[in-house]
């Protein structure tokens, strides 16, 4: 496999000290292994005093200490190790041995042999929770037990493979029948190793307790107590939904200067004007929507209503009546007045408010607000203001302001992805009502019982309900590491809302049948037999090449990669995210958006390294004149296909001169398949040809 690399002991304590896995840290191990995880610890080392010094060769084999329960490095048992084998102490978050279960090694080549079964899109749930192939490791454990080497977890912890096959391997602990506090996977099942890197050695291996079905959830004040304040108040996750004029204590927007650029618009007055509407056109955008009077753009537009955004300086930033909008009928009779309760969005290009209405649920009012919009642009899809769904807000037959349905209420559609704890009541009738867990130092009281609540994603959305943890004697028990998880559970944590799925019902959030959420620890199939109507997007959320044309796609996207399922190493989200935040790069993202170590911190042999003559080695051309800055990695093979803001200004193609000028655009949400689309969709689609550095690519594309 060129570029890539089977790995041993040494080289995963290397990886994982560079943060190439979230959760695969803590304290540090003894020299020449990878460390134990801890709670929101250093990194695993191979420095015996747990301090990182210089790179250098690899020293002589010792036996790992076991962490004591304060996190530091206890007594080490000592194990006989086996010439030919491998041994080693099954232990979980809380540095208890783990009794049962069993370590099976499963080949490497098995894993890239199921890569080559692609994973479509469109299935239906009851086929995609039987599929054979979509979860690389736990698909391959469902098989016979003798069909791999494995060894069963006995008194202690230990483990004993007597002899190791002759190819490379993952190393997975499953667990025992009987064992419901612990999950599969463990801290050696992301890169498969060499056996040569491990024969005649120890590995111990470190997995995931889990809270029971009886936990419930307690917000993120409690972890606090232990954890102290955390990075992640600096996340897009936690900023999802904010109060206008204030941040909660948890909310950091200091890392996106725009965030307030909808308030200014609100405390100026702002209008908006919905003209040139047409309910039959397809998507959400049913109206153009200006900021100055439609006949100054085109003297025969007919405006059918206006919005004016306001402030009342008489009341609080933070008293209802504060923010509002009024919605006026230019075609009829007709005016309507709606509080405004939250901002949604705004960390990434865009942003939607929400009023409530009378305990029938929040609405998301009719308008977005495009950060990265521009008038000037040829599509309204992509001026500062756009249209947001208005036909739940005008009735266009009618020529009638009208009230939106409750069955479309955010509460029903949109609350259980954004809100930590989430409970659901009511119906279509009565109204939706939705809640998070209490929390004093919560976002927002959304349903007004006068406490705060978690209304964004906390620590227990991906660590599950954290009573049993709080409440438990020994730190790292009933607790969700999803570091430690099989890397298709970890996805999957992710892609419950970062797949587009539909919830049964029909729901925009995947909830089940009695309206809950998956939990934390969910595997692919079970949430397809239980939490959705469809999994992933549906066909207009798509261009015909397969790549994104929508949001919140980014999981369907690498579930199709290579880098989800190969024989070298199992990516997840977390190996380019850090999901506690990183306010230094954009995205949560580990490594600056143009800085190609992020690729070649896996991908570190040549050509790609030297990104000249990788370049030169796919296209055939002489890149040489480009500044390297422009050659990323990710301006071909991340390509900005989804729209979730307004469409930027790509490639101008003003060639032949006589020819009528073409301006590309190009989306403002990076595909997640690393495939590179050829020219010839350039057409449909955003392509690396129409990126705006290469106008020398114009000889390609196709005629428009």
């Amino acid at each position: 496999m060129e570029g890539r690399a089977r790995w041993g002991i040494a080289a995963l304590a290397a990886l994982l000290s560079l943060g190439g896995a979230a959760g695969c840290q803590g304290p540090a191990g003894p020299r020449g292994f990878a460390g134990q995880e801890g709670q929101d610890g250093a990194p695993g080392l191979t420095g015996e005093d747990g301090e990182r010094g210089q790179d250098g060769e690899r020293g002589e084999r010792g036996a790992p200490g076991v962490p004591g329960e304060d996190g530091r490095d206890g007594g080490a048992e000592v194990l006989e190790v086996l010439a030919e084998g491998l041994v080693g102490i099954v232990t979980d978050t809380t540095g208890a041995a783990v009794e049962g279960g069993r370590v099976v090694l499963i080949p490497a080549a098995d894993v890239e042999a199921m890569a080559r079964e692609p994973l479509v899109v469109g299935l239906s749930p009851e086929d995609v929770a039987a599929l054979p192939f979509d979860e690389p490791l736990e698909d391959l454990l469902d098989a016979p037990r003798a069909q791999y080497p494995e060894a069963a977890v006995g008194s202690g912890g230990v483990f004993r493979l007597e002899s190791l096959p002759g190819a490379a391997f993952f190393v997975v602990w499953a667990p025992g029948e009987g064992d419901p506090s612990h999950l599969p996977g463990g801290s050696a099942c992301r890169i498969a190793l060499e056996p040569a890197s491990v024969r005649g050695g120890r590995l111990d291996i470190r997995v995931s307790t889990r809270p029971s079905t009886q936990a419930t959830f307690v917000g993120s004040t409690p972890c606090l107590g232990c954890h102290g304040r955390h990075r992640s108040f600096g996340s897009a996750h936690r900023v999802g939904l904010r109060a206008l004029g204030g941040s909660g204590p948890y909310q950091d927007t200091r890392p996106w200067a725009e965030f307030r650029e909808g308030e200014v618009a609100f405390e100026a007055g702002q209008r908006l004007y919905f003209w040139g509407c047409d309910p039959d056109r397809a998507g959400e955008a049913r109206c153009r929507v200006s900021q100055t009077e439609p006949s100054e753009i085109d003297p025969d537009a007919v405006t059918l209503f206006e919005v004016a955004l306001g402030r009342d300086p008489q009341k609080r930033v933070d008293e209802a009546g504060a923010w509002f909008v009024e919605v006026i009928n230019r075609a009829g009779p007709g005016v309507a007045r709606y509080d405004v309760a939250l901002a949604y969005g705004g960390a990434i290009h865009r942003q939607v408010y929400l009023t409530r209405s009378g305990g029938k649920g929040a609405q998301m009012l009719m308008f977005q607000r495009n950060f990265d919009g521009d008038a000037r642009n040829e599509s309204p899809s992509d001026w500062p203001f756009v249209d947001y769904r208005s036909d739940r807000w005008y009735d266009f037959e009618r020529l009638a302001l009208k009230e939106p349905d409750v069955s479309g209420s955010f509460d029903r559609q949109c609350a259980g992805c954004h809100f930590t704890g989430f409970r659901l009541e009511g119906d279509d009738e009565r109204g939706w009502s939705a809640s998070a867990v209490s929390d004093p130092n919560g976002a927002f009281d959304y349903d007004g019982d006068g406490r705060r609540e978690e209304i964004n994603v906390g620590c227990e959305a991906c660590h599950g309900p954290g009573s049993e943890h709080l409440e438990a004697r020994a730190r790292g028990a009933a607790i969700v590491s999803p570091g430690l998880l099989t890397p298709e559970r970890e996805v999957m944590l992710c892609g419950a809302c970062h797949s587009r799925p539909l919830g049964i019902g029909g729901m925009e959030a995947p909830l089940d049948a009695e309206g809950r959420m998956p939990p934390a620890w969910l595997r692919r199939a079970d949430f397809a037999a239980s939490f959705a109507s469809r999994v992933e997007g549906g066909p207009e959320d798509f261009y015909e090449s397969g790549d994104a044309r929508s949001s919140r796609q980014q999981a369907t996207d690498l579930l199709r990669s290579t880098k989800y399922r190969n024989g070298a190493i199992l990516m997840t989200c977390s190996g380019c995210h850090d999901p506690h935040g990183d306010a230094r790069n954009p995205s949560d993202l580990r490594a600056p958006p143009g800085d190609n170590v992020a690729c070649t911190g896996c991908h570190g042999s040549r050509p790609y390294v030297e990104v000249y003559e990788h370049v030169a080695q796919a296209t055939a051309q002489d890149h040489g004149a480009v500044p390297e800055g422009m050659l990323q990695c990710r301006t071909c093979h991340m390509t900005r296909t989804a729209f979730g803001g307004a469409g930027l200004s790509s490639l101008l193609d003003n060639s032949p001169r006589e020819a009528p000028p073409v301006q590309y655009v190009r989306g403002d949400l990076s595909s997640h398949r690393f495939t590179v689309t050829g020219a010839e969709a350039a057409a449909h689609q955003p392509v690396a040809f129409t990126d705006e550095c290469a106008f020398c690519h114009v000889v390609f594309l196709p005629n428009p």
